[in-house]
């Protein structure tokens, strides 16, 4: 393969597609493009699964061997860095439909002396699992990586991995899980969306509740480790466990709406539907779902990967400071289920926008818990109602008159 270059990410080095003969009219670079796929903008993101992972198999596996499956591999560098960065990872499997890419796996397998631990195919994704499914390889940890939506590939991973085993999905079809594009978000993920002031919330939860019922069809539950937006994907990972029974627990604990007023700006999380007009004021209320409504992530997980940021072990890493922030904001969100967006309901109320952390103060005072979303924006997210946030947002506006 020509035009080619040589890169160091994490600790490995890899061949990848010169990013300078794949540039569009407006000089960015787009991966997409090139014959093998390989996206500099996603470092964080492999970043943090590498943490991740080594967190999972201390803590989530107790320190067991790993075998781990890139589905999705383009140029291998998940596989290659898992195998190099993880302790205990015993076998990478790394595969891409594009022979090409298969081909560059192997090369850069080779680059960084790992041959031994990295077995490349070059299959069809969801027809690889299935067959390792048939085999009865025990994979334990299945990284879902794809260019656009992880849907297509939900249902053979949750198959492919064995019981008690974590898979983790990238979507950077945002715009459909959102809501911005709702009309392909409603029919790639099986539930009614609608366009919110809240899309990031929507879309996180649309997705794990959309995984969460595909595990169930198969007799198996599924629990959040830890899953965020970046500035243009979500991410999710999830532990999948056999049981018929609590399947059907997780479904009914967990699946449920969103009731959510465009008027008001009323919005409430329910396991059922319990009515279809506002409670407030009166409008017909958008039931948004089905989808995830509780924790998103855990609190002991997240806690035991800031030890590990926390630490040295992985201070080399280009992101290491930007992932310790993002953590931090998760760890106290999991107590707050409620996201309100201030300038939209500030724009309803017509007053004029306090700053952020004000309304926090305000919301904490009033004894509900209160903390800045991790989303971009003036995002809060509480366990207060809408009437709370609205006396808030009055009163810091009277406050000053």
């Amino acid at each position: 393969m020509k035009d080619l270059i040589i890169i160091k990410e994490g600790k490995a080095r890899l061949k990848v597609p010169n990013p300078s003969k794949y540039l569009r009219m407006d000089g960015v670079y787009e991966p997409a493009w090139a014959p093998v796929f390989y996206n500099p903008q996603m470092i964080l993101n492999r970043d943090l699964s590498v943490i991740a992972l080594a967190t999972i198999i201390k803590h989530v596996f107790s320190s067991r061997e790993t075998v781990v499956l890139d589905a999705l591999a383009g140029t291998g560098v998940r596989a290659i860095r898992y195998c190099i960065e993880v302790p205990d990872t015993t076998l990478c499997m790394a595969n891409d439909v594009d022979p090409r890419a298969a081909e560059l796996i192997k090369e850069n397998a080779a680059i960084n002396n790992i041959q031994n631990k990295v077995k490349v195919f070059c299959e069809d994704a969801n027809i690889l699992m299935y067959k390792l499914k048939r085999e009865k390889c025990k994979v334990d940890f299945i990284d879902i990586d794809p260019f656009g939506s992880p849907a297509p590939y939900v249902r053979a991973s949750l198959w492919c991995v064995r019981s008690g085993g974590v898979v983790t999905y990238t979507a950077t079809d945002t715009a459909p899980l959102s809501g911005s594009r709702w009309w392909a978000g409603t029919r790639r993920y099986d539930a009614n969306i609608v366009k919110t002031d809240i899309g990031h919330e929507v879309g996180l939860r649309v997705l794990l509740g959309y995984i969460a019922r595909r595990a169930a069809e198969i007799d198996k539950y599924v629990i959040p480790l830890l899953t965020y937006y970046d500035r243009y994907y979500y991410r999710v990972y999830v532990q999948v466990i056999k049981s018929a029974k609590r399947a059907y627990d997780m479904v009914k604990r967990n699946i449920g709406y969103l009731e959510y007023c465009p008027n008001c700006c009323y919005r409430n999380l329910v396991n059922e539907i319990e009515r279809v007009s506002c409670p407030n004021c009166g409008v017909k209320l958008h039931l948004i779902g089905p989808l995830w409504v509780n924790s998103t992530s855990s609190k002991e997980f997240i806690s035991h990967t800031l030890e590990c940021v926390r630490g040295y072990e992985y201070e080399y890493l280009q992101s290491i400071e930007d992932i310790r922030k993002l953590l931090e904001k998760l760890l106290p969100e999991i107590e707050a289920p409620l996201v309100y967006n201030i300038v939209r309901i500030s724009q309803k109320l017509k007053v004029n926008i306090p700053k952020r952390e004000e309304i926090i103060k305000c919301l904490r005072e009033l004894g509900f818990k209160a903390v800045a979303a991790h989303f971009q924006g003036n995002y809060v997210r509480t366990n207060a109602s809408i009437e709370e946030v609205t006396y808030c947002l009055r009163s810091l506006t009277s406050s000053r008159s």
